[in-house]
C-alpha cells in the first residue's frame, strides 16, 4: 500500500502553550488553569479546556505514535479552540501569522511526515485571502482550516464568499471543522456539546454551502468536512424533499441538494462500521479520506486496524487510507 496520510490532525500552538506557562495573554484570550492544573484558554464568557496529556507531547513523540498506529504522514491543522473567526479582527490576523509559521516549520522539518493547513482570519475577508495567498507560498502547507462558521455568519454569506473564491483560484484545500459550536448553550451537559453540537455545526455549513448555490459557483472548489460531515450524508433525501415541496429551499442550488455531496470530501471518523458504509455509499469512494482528530480523545485511537477490520473491499480500503488522501493533496 502507497503511504498512509491522515487528513485530520490538530496540534496546539507553541506559543500558547508559552503564553499559558507564563501567565500571559494570547490574542485576545487568556489562559488559566483548573482545579487540577490544566490549563483553560478564557475567551469572554468561554472557557476551554487545552487538551489532555497527549496535546503536550513533542512532535518527536508524535511521530512515534504515528508509527504505532501506522500512519505515515498528517495534515497539521491548529486546535479548533484556537480559531479566532469571533474576536476583532487584529486578534484573528495576528494569531493565524503565528500558528501558520508554525505548522510550516513543522512541513519544512520534516517534510516526509507533515503538511499543513493555514490558519485565516476569516472575519476579515481582504486579509484572509492575504493570508490564503502568503499560506500557499509556504512549501508543505496545502490549503487552510475554517470553522462552520464565522462569528455566526454561515458560508453562504457574501461577505465570505471573496475567501472561498480565492481557495478555487490558488488550489487550495478547505479544511471545515466544528468551532465556536451555536447549539452550546442547550447542551451543557454530558458532552453533547461535542457529540451532538459538532455534527451540527458540520450539518449547517454543507446545507448552507450546498442551498446557497457555492458549488454551482464554484465548480473546482476543494473542501474537506470532519467527522463523515456530521448529518449531512444522512439528510440528503430530506434535503431533497424540502427542496422539491418549500419555494423557500430553491432558487440557490441549480440541482437536488443530494447531489452535491459528491462533490465534496469527508473523513472517515464516524466511529461505526455502518456509518463508513453508509458514507461511502452516499458521496462515493473516492470522496472519503482517513481522518483520526489526533490527539482527540474523541477521535480515533487505531485508525488503520479500524479500516482494516471494517467490511470495504481491499481496493476501497486503500482508497481511504491512501490513494484518495494523495489524489486530493494533488500528490
Amino acid at each position: 500500500m502507497s503511504k498512509i496520510i491522515d487528513l485530520h490532525a490538530h496540534i496546539l500552538p507553541a506559543s500558547a502553550m508559552e503564553a499559558a506557562g507564563a501567565g500571559r495573554d494570547w490574542h485576545g484570550s487568556t489562559i488559566e488553569h483548573d482545579d487540577i492544573g490544566d490549563p483553560i484558554i478564557v475567551t469572554g464568557h468561554r472557557r476551554e479546556g487545552m487538551g489532555g496529556k497527549a496535546h503536550y507531547e513533542p512532535m518527536t513523540r508524535r511521530i512515534e505514535q504515528m508509527d504505532e498506529m501506522g500512519v505515515d504522514m498528517q495534515v497539521l491543522s491548529v486546535s479548533p479552540i484556537f480559531y479566532r473567526h469571533y474576536l476583532p479582527a487584529e486578534h484573528g490576523i495576528a494569531a493565524s501569522t503565528v500558528i501558520n509559521e508554525e505548522i510550516a516549520g513543522f512541513a519544512a522539518e520534516w517534510p516526509h511526515r507533515f503538511a499543513g493547513y493555514g490558519a485565516l482570519p476569516a472575519q476579515d475577508p481582504d486579509r484572509a485571502v492575504e493570508e490564503l495567498e502568503r499560506v500557499m507560498n509556504m512549501p508543505g502547507m496545502v490549503g487552510a482550516s475554517l470553522g462552520t462558521h464565522v462569528g455566526g455568519s454561515n458560508w453562504d454569506e457574501p461577505q465570505l464568499f471573496p475567501i472561498l473564491e480565492a481557495a478555487q483560484d490558488l488550489g487550495a484545500l478547505l479544511f471545515f471543522h466544528p468551532s465556536d459550536r451555536r447549539l452550546e448553550q442547550f447542551v451543557p451537559r454530558y458532552h453533547l456539546h461535542n457529540s451532538i453540537g459538532n455534527p451540527a455545526e458540520s450539518t449547517i455549513a454543507i446545507g448552507s454551502l450546498i442551498y446557497g448555490g457555492i458549488l454551482d459557483r464554484l465548480p473546482e472548489l476543494r473542501m474537506l468536512f470532519v467527522h463523515g460531515g456530521g448529518y449531512a450524508c444522512w439528510a440528503g433525501p430530506r434535503f431533497d424533499h424540502g427542496y422539491k415541496v418549500r419555494r423557500e429551499a430553491q432558487g440557490g442550488s441549480e440541482g437536488f441538494p443530494s447531489e452535491y455531496l459528491r462533490r465534496m470530501w469527508f473523513d472517515s471518523l464516524v466511529h461505526g462500521y455502518v456509518n463508513l458504509r453508509h458514507l461511502v455509499d452516499v458521496v462515493g469512494i473516492d470522496k472519503v479520506v482517513l481522518g483520526t482528530d489526533f490527539p482527540a480523545d474523541m477521535g480515533q485511537p487505531d485508525p488503520v486496524t479500524w479500516i482494516e477490520g471494517s467490511d470495504l473491499t481491499t481496493t476501497e480500503k486503500a482508497a481511504v487510507l491512501s490513494e484518495n488522501p494523495a489524489a486530493l493533496l494533488g500528490w
